[in-house]
């Protein structure tokens, strides 16, 4: 299974991204995929520091995209915008798979090579190993922070806005991870949570 692990960045997590990509580093090196960051932070001198991150890493298997927005810019729409250019990078480089990951959460490096088992054997269009919220800990986490996504779902539906006019069409840009997943069902696809399956996630906050 050919898979993209792909997840947006922006310079107010860098406190996490140092960590992240030695978690990176080591999960590709039990499940070899490419990597592709969506940097939505004002300007290239992050996109520069992320660089120097992966050099240090030993990370070379990557790929780093670039979109300006304007700085007032709302999170959730250049969340959404930045995972629209990954869905665009699946469709158009031939990946099975996109493997959601953000980049302040850590995980087992076996983590990816246990979701891909899954997916092929059940034939599930996504799988999501839910945790809980950082911000209320008896709540579910029910973000794209560690999730893989199958190709099919993303041939048909994205994360802008202007995306499709099919009724149910989400009006602001907050609640895409939600909304994606109810459109996987609509469609008559496969999605299963599974809480424990992967242990421990460790979502940094510092």
């Amino acid at each position: 299974m050919k898979i993209l692990i792909g997840t947006p960045i922006h310079a107010k997590k860098n406190y996490a991204m140092e960590r992240w990509l030695a978690n990176v580093a080591k999960l590709q090196k039990k499940f070899p995929a490419d990597l592709l960051l969506v940097d939505n932070t004002p300007g290239m001198e992050y996109v520069e520091k992320v660089k120097g991150y992966l050099a240090k890493n030993g990370i070379t298997n990557y790929k780093i995209e670039h979109l300006e927005l304007h700085p007032w810019t709302e999170p959730d729409e250049r969340i959404s915008r930045s995972r629209e250019i990954i869905r665009q990078h699946v469709l158009n480089h031939s990946y099975d798979a996109w493997f959601s990951w953000e980049s302040d959460q850590i995980i087992p490096p076996n983590t990816l090579g246990i979701l891909a088992r899954i997916m092929a054997a059940g034939n599930y269009m996504l799988i999501h190993p839910s945790s809980w919220s950082r911000e209320v800990p008896a709540v579910p986490d029910v973000s794209f922070g560690v999730c893989l996504i199958n190709r099919a779902p993303l041939e048909k539906f994205g994360f802008l806005l202007e995306f499709g006019l099919e009724p149910g069409m989400r009006k602001a840009w907050n609640n895409s991870d939600v909304w994606f997943k109810k459109q996987v069902l609509k469609a008559g696809g496969s999605y299963i949570e599974v809480y424990g399956l992967i242990k421990p996630i460790y979502h940094l906050d510092k």
